[in-house]
């Protein structure tokens, strides 16, 4: 390649020489306003408890949403494509929204569920057509650095929301009207999203017909047998299995230590989250990232159970920071680390079926957790069984290494 040459995409079509176009920023600030929705839903499962909702029941309406978004992403990910990747990701932010304005009115069993089939639906529409578009805008050589940051627009607003949640609900008439508050923030989204329309459309238009493909199901089954693949997916399902349980429980036992805002301990962890992201950015795509996904779930592993036995709300506090650099450390470096044992037609398919084990996650964390305190096992059994789930995927993840040699950017 000459000096003036500007490098390729798979499909053919110059690749940007800089991470943050116009297009990765618009969709970095769209999806930094949707994540605001997602990170206020920490206390749900005392929402719900609040209503007179029977402990059996709770579980299954957290889980409802994302197995919604289970059960969609499939027939989504055959239909969506980079031309029509910006009407799909309007059509989730309006269902959204819809769904977000409804928690209010709600109190029955029934009622609560069709609400949360809605958000799902949205949810899944809004993140799988992002995801779509992200793919196609990003450099090759910036990988990790370009899904680090992308993670970031759901860190901001996992450690800010929380707090200021806690504190606002005090003047609300009903803990349902915070989840309202959170519409007009992906009405806003819809803005930035405005001008991309017509970019996206010319990439599109500048890309081979089979370059923006779906590959088909075939391809893709056959692509799980790739060596690392399969593990990579079942290691990522226990790291979420396990973290959606200390998300959905840790306020209770925040409250149970006698903190005033137990908000904290998703401020601090995402914070530790950010420091580090932000500290070692430029140099995600040079680490083995399945080594390093392996080893950090490992101690992750050990960490989680650690929480059950804090004997104080500012003990607890600083294993959150500890927890933030862990879960920091392992998010983007496992789609790194997919996008090395993928092949390059397959790596956005294999992508969403990351997102897939995050859904399944989504589903078995609440659901796990809901079972053991029904069965009196109380917190501290949900934290060590939500640690050996993580430490699980960390065994499966670790031999991973050998396929993913550490290695310098093809490109900066």
């Amino acid at each position: 390649m000459s000096g003036g040459e500007q490098p390729l995409t798979d499909g053919g079509a110059a690749e940007p020489r800089s991470l943050w176009t116009y297009e990765f920023a618009a969709l970095w600030l769209a999806a930094l306003f949707c994540f605001c929705n997602m990170a206020i839903f920490y206390g749900f499962y005392n929402h719900l408890a609040g209503l007179g909702i029977s402990p059996g029941a709770r579980g299954p309406l957290l889980a409802l949403e994302p197995l919604t978004a289970l059960v969609c992403r499939p027939f989504l990910s055959a239909m969506l494509h980079l031309r029509n990747s910006m009407r799909a990701m309007r059509l989730g932010i309006v269902l959204v929204v819809a769904a977000l304005a409804s928690y209010p009115f709600v109190s029955a069993v029934p009622a609560i569920a069709a609400v949360r089939v809605l958000h799902g639906l949205g949810y899944v529409i809004w993140i799988s057509a992002l995801m779509t578009a992200f793919t196609r805008v990003l450099p090759g050589g910036r990988v990790a650095q370009g899904f680090g940051l992308l993670s970031l627009a759901s860190l901001l607003p996992a450690a800010l929301m929380p707090p200021f949640v806690e504190v606002v609900a005090r003047f609300l008439p009903s803990p349902g009207w915070t989840y309202a508050m959170a519409a007009p923030l992906m009405l806003a989204a819809l803005l930035f999203l405005r001008p991309l329309g017509p970019r996206l459309r010319r990439l599109a238009d500048a890309l081979p017909g089979d370059a923006i493909e779906r590959p088909t199901w075939r391809e893709v089954l056959g692509g799980l047998l790739a060596p690392g693949v399969a593990p990579l997916l079942a290691a990522y399902l226990l790291l979420l299995l396990g973290h959606t349980m200390v998300y959905f429980f840790m306020k209770t036992w925040a409250l149970s230590l006698g903190a005033a805002n137990p908000g904290l301990f998703f401020a601090v962890a995402n914070l530790a989250t950010i420091a580090l992201r932000v500290g070692v950015a430029g140099k995600l795509d040079t680490l083995n990232p399945g080594r390093w996904v392996g080893a950090g779930m490992l101690a992750l592993g050990l960490l989680v159970p650690c929480f059950g036995i804090a004997g104080s709300h500012a003990l607890l506090l600083g294993l959150a920071a500890f927890y933030g650099v862990l879960l920091g450390a392992n998010m983007p470096l496992v789609n790194t680390a997919m996008f090395r044992v993928s092949a390059p037609r397959l790596r956005p398919a294999n992508v969403n079926l990351l997102l897939v084990a995050m859904d399944a996650g989504f589903i078995l964390g609440p659901l796990a957790g809901g079972w053991l305190l029904a069965a009196d096992f109380g917190l501290r059994g949900v934290f060590v069984a939500a640690g050996a789930a993580i430490f699980a995927g960390g065994l499966l993840a670790l031999p991973v290494g050998r396929l993913t040699p550490a290695h310098s950017p093809t490109h900066s």
